[in-house]
């Protein structure tokens, strides 16, 4: 009977975390206009809290997010701003913004607002239309670029974020499924952009991304394809540029049998080219023990030689998820190896095993 009771709770479990959070959510909440945001500070092993290293990421630092604005949550990307200003988007076309005092765990000059427009108006029924699930922004310009799923486009905001400056429904996104839209973008050195889907399967393998060669907000804009193939069993779920040779890639995976896991890797922009299938290198697993929930947002800043690595979650408006920000230090080094574990037996035919990651110095 407890084996039972184990499967039916992990199947409502997945049911939860896999299905659009438009058609398991409940009524709308009331809305309110609260403007608080408070940080819960976190450890990334409870079991042992002492633990710092996962792979080639040293844990420096958690917090568990909350607010009691109805808005808040859903947190899908994230850009870091200089002095520790942090923006944040939301499936339902939400921005939530704070400056992080780490030594006191407090959210600074807190606030969340709506995006101006998206690609529907602002109401309670269009919150699927309203699914921003990338974030790019330009320092040198101030401008900033979400993209949107369900209805595929790449929007262009002006550098206060107050207006809408352009906005593309590309032709080469209209076949990629309702809820595997732009996941992830990357605007790389030379000025091309990268955009990619989280699970729109590309006919050579992978699943499909697209290089735009100028602005992909503008619309007109020509898009060529090429294939990204993930961590056997996950999927993509945000990118960022490292360094002018290097991009990070976050992944996530549920099953009901191990729940939930995010692996990190490194990509080489060399290898994302029109026709090819680019791949990536694990560098770190999160995984339980460790404190992990549906990790979908990145972002990397810097301090002379260091380089620190952020990582939030996503918790879908569910009252079984948590949004969580993390912060690593990327370390020097070898990459952390990873093996595959031994299939369980009990594992549905068709998932893949899981990945356990080991340190390498």
């Amino acid at each position: 009977m407890r084996g039972i009771m184990f499967r039916v709770l992990a199947c409502l479990s997945l049911f939860f975390f896999l299905v659009p959070v438009t058609y398991v959510r409940g009524p709308v909440p009331r809305a309110n206009e609260s403007q608080y945001i408070a940080l819960e500070p976190i450890v990334i092993d409870a079991k042992n809290p002492v633990r710092t290293r996962i792979g080639r990421l040293e844990f420096l630092g958690g917090w568990k997010i909350t607010s009691d604005n109805a808005a808040f949550g859903g947190i899908s990307s994230m850009i870091a701003l200089p002095d520790s200003r942090f923006l944040m988007l939301s499936d339902n076309g939400s921005l939530f913004g704070f400056t992080l005092d780490e030594s006191k765990h407090r959210a600074i000059r807190p606030f969340i607002a709506p995006l101006p427009d998206g690609p529907a108006k602002p109401n309670e029924f269009a919150r699927q239309n309203w699914d921003a699930e990338s974030f790019l922004h330009d320092p040198e310009t101030g401008q900033f670029w979400v993209g949107y799923e369900h209805q595929h486009s790449i929007w262009r905001y002006g550098p206060s974020l107050a207006r809408r400056e352009a906005a593309h429904f590309p032709e080469a996104t209209k076949n990629w499924p309702e809820n595997e839209g732009p996941e992830a973008m990357l605007h790389l050195p030379d000025g091309r952009f990268l955009v990619f889907s989280e699970a729109a399967e590309y006919s050579k393998g992978g699943y499909q991304a697209l290089i735009f060669a100028s602005d992909p907000a503008e619309p007109g804009s020509k898009a060529v394809r090429f294939g990204y193939q993930p961590p056997k069993g996950y999927n993509l779920t945000d990118a960022a540029i490292l360094d002018e040779k290097t991009a990070l890639m976050l992944h996530r995976r549920f099953t009901p049998f191990d729940g939930v896991s995010a692996i990190l890797s490194t990509a080489q922009l060399k290898d994302f080219q029109p026709g090819k299938i680019a791949t990536s290198v694990p560098i770190a697993t999160l995984r339980p023990p460790l404190k992990v929930d549906n990790m979908e947002a990145l972002a990397v800043t810097r301090d002379r030689d260091q380089i620190f690595v952020w990582i939030a979650s996503d918790d879908n408006f569910s009252a079984l998820q948590e949004s969580l920000l993390f912060k690593f230090r990327l370390l020097k080094g070898k990459v952390a190896q990873t093996k595959p574990e031994p299939e369980r037996k009990n594992e549905k035919a068709g998932a893949s095993p899981g990945f356990s990651t080991f340190e390498s110095d």
